[in-house]
C-alpha cells in the first residue's frame, strides 16, 4: 500500500550517512555529528537519579509541569532580557521535537517558509512533512548576512514563517543586535511567524541578543531551545518552546499527541541544570579554545574558514583545495586520511564542509596533520 508522499520523498540525513560510513574505517577522527565530548556534569546526573528514586516515576504533566516551565522562563529573562513567564513555555523531548511541534502547529499545506542556506538540515524536511514549501535563500554570497532588503525579495502572500538559527549551525555566525533589530522592525507588521532556533545561545564568543528581547515581534515569535548543547545533555532529550501565550494550548496538544510528555528523569535533570549549573562560561571558553586553534591551522593549509562567533562548528571552504562537489570531497577525505566531516550539500551549500569541534585540541591537531597529507 502507498505511504505518505511527504515521508516517501524524505532523504536520509547526509550527516548520518557520513557518520555511518566513517564507522567502516579504523582510527577515524570523527568530526561529523554535533555531539559534545564534554560529559554531562557528574553531580547533575547523580542528583537527578536521587530525585527520581525519592519520588514518583510515573507520567509527568503534559508540557513538563509548572515548576520547570517557570524556571525556563526566569532563566531566559535573566540571560537575555526577555519578559516571559511559565505560560509562554512548553517542555519538549529535545529541541528537535520542539522544532517539529512548532512547524506542525503553524503550517498548512501550500504555505511557504523562508529558510536561509546554509541551514540546519532538519528545517527542510520538517516543512515538507507539513506539505508546505521551503523557500531556500542562499546567503553564502552575502557574507552570511540577512537583511530586510533580502527578505523583501522572497516574502510572498504565501509566506507563513521565516526560520532563523542564531548562533548559526553550521557557520557559527552570530547575528548582531542591529541586524536582528532591523529584521524585527521589517517583519513586525507582516503576517508571518518568526521561528528562532537559539539552541546554541549559551555557547557564544561575542555579544549575543535573543530574538525574544524585541517586543515588536512578540506576538509572532516562536523560540526553540534545549539543554543538549548548553549542558552537554544530548542523550537526555530535553528541549523547550517559548512563544505567545495564545499558542500554548496548540503547542501542548501537538506535543501531547506526539510524545505524551517528556521523561521524568530528564525533567529533573533540567531543573538541576537551571538552578545549580547555570554558569556556563567555562564551556564556551573550552569551545573558543578549539576555534582559536583550528581556524588558523586550516587557513595555513589553504582552506577558507567562516569566522566562528558561536556554537562549536567551523564552516570551511575547500574550493582552493579541490574542485569536487562537497559529498565527493568528504568521502574522498575520509578514504584518504580518515577524517570525517559533513559535506556542505547537507546544509544546502556547495564548496564547503562542516567540521564539529567536539573533540579536544590534541585530537584536532592530529586531524590537521592528517589533512596535510590530503591530495
Amino acid at each position: 500500500m502507498k505511504i505518505s508522499s511527504a515521508i516517501q520523498n524524505l532523504q536520509r540525513s547526509l550527516i548520518r550517512k557520513i557518520f555511518e560510513e566513517s564507522l567502516n574505517y579504523q582510527n577515524v577522527i570523527n568530526l561529523t555529528i554535533g555531539d559534545p565530548d564534554i560529559a554531562t556534569p557528574k553531580e547533575l546526573v547523580l542528583e537527578a537519579v536521587k530525585r527520581v528514586e525519592r519520588g514518583h516515576f510515573g507520567y509527568p504533566p503534559s508540557g513538563g509541569g509548572l515548576e520547570i516551565r517557570k524556571l525556563v522562563a526566569e532563566n531566559y529573562n535573566k540571560h537575555f532580557g526577555t519578559s516571559y513567564d511559565a505560560e509562554n513555555v512548553i517542555m519538549n523531548t529535545g529541541s528537535s521535537e520542539a522544532l517539529a511541534c512548532a512547524v506542525r502547529t503553524i503550517l498548512d499545506p501550500g504555505d511557504e517558509v523562508v529558510i536561509f542556506a546554509p541551514y540546519y538540515p532538519a528545517y527542510v524536511p520538517l516543512v515538507e512533512m507539513s506539505f508546505a514549501k521551503p523557500v531556500i535563500v542562499d546567503i553564502s554570497k552575502t557574507n552570511f548576512k540577512i537583511t530586510p532588503e533580502l527578505l523583501a525579495t522572497v516574502l510572498t502572500e504565501k509566506t507563513k514563517a521565516v526560520i532563523f538559527c542564531n548562533p548559526c549551525n553550521p557557520t557559527g555566525v552570530v547575528m548582531s543586535k542591529d541586524e536582528i533589530s532591523a529584521i524585527c522592525d521589517y517583519l513586525a507588521d507582516k503576517e508571518v511567524f518568526i521561528l528562532a532556533d537559539e539552541i546554541y545561545n549559551r555557547i557564544v564568543f561575542t555579544d549575543y541578543v535573543s530574538f525574544g528581547s524585541f517586543p515588536q515581534i512578540r506576538d509572532k515569535l516562536i523560540i526553540t531551545n534545549g539543554f543538549s548543547k548548553s549542558h552537554s545533555m544530548t542523550g537526555w532529550r530535553m528541549g523547550y518552546t517559548i512563544g505567545p501565550k495564545e499558542l500554548y494550548p496548540y503547542f501542548l496538544n501537538n506535543s501531547g499527541f506526539t510524545v505524551g510528555s517528556p521523561a521524568v528523569l530528564s525533567l529533573e535533570a533540567a531543573k538541576i541544570a537551571l538552578t545549580k549549573f547555570d554558569d556556563l562560561a567555562w564551556l564556551a571558553a573550552e569551545y573558543k579554545k578549539r576555534v582559536d586553534f583550528m581556524t588558523p591551522a586550516l587557513k595555513s593549509l589553504g582552506y577558507g574558514v567562516v569566522p566562528c562567533e558561536g556554537a562549536f562548528y567551523l564552516f570551511v571552504n575547500y574550493e582552493k583545495i579541490s574542485g569536487k562537489d562537497s559529498l565527493d570531497f568528504a568521502i574522498d577525505m575520509l578514504k584518504q586520511v580518515q577524517v570525517a566531516v559533513v559535506p556542505g550539500k547537507a546544509f544546502g551549500t556547495e564548496g564547503y564542509f562542516r567540521l564539529s569541534l567536539t573533540v579536544g585540541v590534541e585530537k584536532l591537531a592530529e586531524a590537521v596533520e592528517r589533512l596535510k597529507n590530503y591530495k
